[in-house]
């Protein structure tokens, strides 16, 4: 096999990383509308503002009630219970007001991974088909248009597995290996611990020096201590996990302490899936069912590369990397959440290998217009999930935000009365028959908190019953700013703003 010449190859996988960024950008710019949509990214962009401002916890909320909304903690201290990980990496988007940025300039990196691995593992004509698949992936793009933690997962163990696979010289690269999979261990620990753990153990094996062997195992046992130390912070315990803490609080009302944990049984999941709370192995089967189904639809726009993936794995000469996926898809199934929203986010890992997969099985067929296919089958499987995208996805948009800037109020507190509920669905992402109702609609007010700074600035709180209860509040909590109310009715979507008379 005549190699390809290195700057042809670099100016290739250049073109299409860039490409890939673009179409991540232009998602979460136009679709997404650089908002968080899903309750995950508000609280991961709440512990942005406080990481930006140098706090893992800030202040106690003035009412924690009035500031409710799933994974937000608001006393005796507020926080997310996510791992610190990725709130850390989004803050810097944050100082500059680009969150929104951040997954896409990531996701550059990953077709670039793809790349390497792929050939390592099938070669030249492998690697630049590969690098298409991934560049193109509705699966990859479009996640990395939302302000999630998987982009940023994936990027990190890819390049740990790359590391590990590659084999460089330099002691430097073995840091940079290092220290991805600390992030890793920091951002999405499941992720870690099933692909990144292997690749650390199998590199010690290879790498050239003790000072490459230092930083490839020292870095992420500082990522994994300081996972533990942030648990114990939050928690008391260095093996509790923050978000098992808050599900307990969240579902004590209806005895489900203790719903947040791997494996089955009828006291396993915080809510109802597929119609039944409890976690089953039947259920487990319907979620990885379910899930294949879906990433097979949208590895590269259009069903059917579930199967292109199977015949190209075993065409390709490596087969531990198969291990690892098994081992992911069966960890996942362990839990009881199924992860739609956002297509097949929980097995989004999978992109590392996927493309890799499907450029074996395509590798011997022209690749112009295999090229050309894939672009065609990328537009049409983007385009077609861009309605769900644009409608209002997860009951969030800008339009309070977009009120309050039309009525000039960018100080005092704004109290959301939400009232009824619409029914929705984003079938083309894989949610279906979802509820809008107050709280998941008073999201798009509560992310425009600063919880580093709850008495200035902008304040959105959920109403109070009575406007007695209301002048209490701020007599007590904000004395000197003035308050508004915005009425919204869930089941029209519309809004009313009120100035609130307090004297």
């Amino acid at each position: 096999m005549k190699p390809e010449p290195a700057q042809s190859s670099a100016r290739w996988v250049g073109a299409w990383c860039a490409l890939c960024g673009l179409l991540a950008a232009w998602t979460a710019s136009v679709p997404l509308g650089r908002i968080p949509h899903v309750s995950d990214e508000v609280a991961y962009g709440l512990q942005a503002k406080l990481f930006a401002a140098g706090m893992r916890t800030g202040p106690a909320g003035d009412n924690p009630s009035m500031l409710e909304m799933p994974f937000w903690v608001s006393a005796p201290s507020s926080y997310s219970p996510f791992p610190p990980g990725w709130p850390a990496l989004l803050s810097l988007g944050e100082r500059m007001d680009l969150a929104w940025l951040v997954n896409p300039l990531l996701v550059v990196g990953i077709p670039a991974v793809v790349w390497g691995l792929a050939r390592e593992w099938g070669g030249d004509k492998v690697a630049r088909l590969a690098v298409v698949i991934a560049a193109l992936s509705p699966a990859l793009w479009i996640t990395a248009g939302s302000q999630m933690s998987h982009t940023s997962s994936v990027l990190a163990v890819g390049l740990t597995v790359w590391v590990a696979v590659r084999r460089p010289e330099s002691a430097w690269w073995w840091a940079i290996g290092g220290l991805t999979a600390a992030y890793g261990a920091l951002a999405r620990p499941m992720d870690a611990l099933i692909i990144a753990l292997p690749m650390l153990l199998w590199g010690l094996t290879r790498a050239p020096s003790f000072r490459a062997r230092l930083a490839w195992i020292g870095l992420p046992a500082v990522g994994a201590a300081l996972f533990f130390w942030d648990n114990h912070a939050l928690t008391g315990s260095g093996l509790r996990l923050p978000m098992d803490m808050w599900f307990d609080g969240w579902t004590a009302e209806h005895g489900m302490v203790g719903c947040n944990q791997l494996g089955f049984g009828p006291n396993h999941g915080c809510a109802q899936t597929f119609g039944s709370l409890g976690h089953t192995p039947l259920k487990a089967a319907k979620i990885i069912g379910q899930t294949a189904l879906e990433l097979d639809s949208v590895l590269i726009g259009v069903p059917g590369a579930g199967l292109l993936a199977a015949f190209g794995a075993w065409r390709l000469r490596v087969r531990w990397p198969w291990l690892m996926a098994l081992a992911l898809i069966a960890a996942h199934a362990l839990y009881w959440s199924p992860g739609r929203a956002y297509l097949a986010r929980f097995w989004h890992p999978l992109l590392l290998l996927l493309p890799i997969a499907v450029a074996a099985a395509l590798q011997h067929l022209p690749r112009r217009w295999v090229v050309l296919g894939l672009v065609g089958a990328a537009a049409w499987g983007g385009s077609w999930r861009m309605p769900d995208l644009v409608d209002r996805y997860w009951c969030a948009d800008s339009a309070l935000q977009t009120l309050l800037d039309e009525e000039g109020i960018s100080e005092g507190v704004v109290f959301l009365r939400g009232k009824g509920q619409r029914s929705t669905a984003w079938s083309r992402m894989g949610v279906d028959d979802f509820i809008c109702d107050p709280m998941l609609e008073a999201m798009d007010g509560l992310r425009l908190n600063d919880p580093a700074h709850p008495r200035s600035g902008l304040r959105v709180r959920h109403a109070l019953p009575s406007l007695s209860a209301t002048q209490h509040f701020m007599s007590a909590h904000h004395p000197d700013a003035r308050a508004w109310l915005v009425d919204h009715q869930v089941s029209t979507d519309a809004y009313r703003v009120f100035e609130l008379q307090l004297d």
